[in-house]
């Protein structure tokens, strides 16, 4: 993985997560937004699978688990 690629993961991730808030947001706006919404809890186990990705790529960015740009 490059930097660029980094990056461009990071990217899609955070864009993943602004969708998870919008849709958090209306789900608490119409009260929905509690453990017992199945609709609630997947959101938030997206959520939870966007932070172990994100842990991932920053630790072997960490490590230097990259490969040079060509």
């Amino acid at each position: 993985m490059t930097l660029d690629q980094y990056n461009e993961a990071v990217k899609a991730i955070l864009g993943a997560q602004q969708k998870i808030a919008q849709s958090t947001a209306q789900l608490a706006m119409s009260g929905q937004a509690n453990p017992t919404n199945p609709e609630f809890t997947r959101i938030m186990t997206s959520q939870w699978e966007l932070v172990q990705q994100m842990a991932k790529l920053n630790t072997d960015l960490m490590l230097g688990i990259m490969t040079p740009k060509k």
